[in-house]
């Protein structure tokens, strides 16, 4: 079926010229950034202090051994045969 209304033709076809001239200017904005790259870096407030990064890694470093301990806590455990259960028939 055709549309009686030519202008809504006419619409149709701008919103699509509209459409190709958005992705035309997105592609020649994604070239210009795959030319030049910009480097990023984060600013200077956000690095760690060196006191910082001393604690984090000591923070780390007890987490680790933690972790190793509680490993250590389960093997005896599950080495052990199950107890027999006394009711059990």
């Amino acid at each position: 079926m055709s549309d009686p209304n030519p202008n809504n033709r006419a619409g149709l076809s701008a919103e699509k010229s509209s459409g190709e001239q958005a992705h035309a200017a997105l592609v020649a904005r994604l070239a210009r950034l795959d030319t030049n790259p910009i480097p990023v870096r984060p600013p200077k407030s956000l690095q760690p202090t060196p006191e910082a990064a001393k604690t984090r890694v000591s923070r780390l470093r007890k987490k680790r051994l933690l972790i190793q301990r509680s490993k250590r806590a389960l093997l005896p455990q599950q080495a052990m045969p199950p107890a027999r259960d006394p009711l059990a028939p």
